[in-house]
């Protein structure tokens, strides 16, 4: 889960943010990962992405390329299915 609050930039660019999600959706499918969804929020967040990945480096590797975008600070946090969790008890 990536979650995002728009810097100076990304406020002033806020119109293209759908845009800017279907460029980087792209960009995560070519490095095996996919979209499960990218929501404008309100609250402490702007935005929320919940994305799947192969591995934890494909993940940090997307957190990166969002970062040098420039258009968002964010938080990425690793989630568990409730089957996920039922093997780690």
């Amino acid at each position: 889960m990536l979650l995002s609050k728009w810097t100076d930039l990304g406020r002033r660019e806020a119109a293209t943010l759908p845009d800017r999600v279907t460029e980087v959706t792209k960009h995560l499918e070519e490095m095996g990962g996919r979209v499960l969804g990218f929501y404008l929020t309100m609250g402490e967040y702007d935005q929320v992405g919940l994305i799947e990945t192969p591995d934890e480096e494909v993940a940090a590797r997307f957190a990166v390329f969002i970062a040098g975008r420039g258009y968002v600070v964010s938080e990425t946090l690793r989630c568990f299915s409730m089957d996920e969790m039922r093997s780690l008890t």
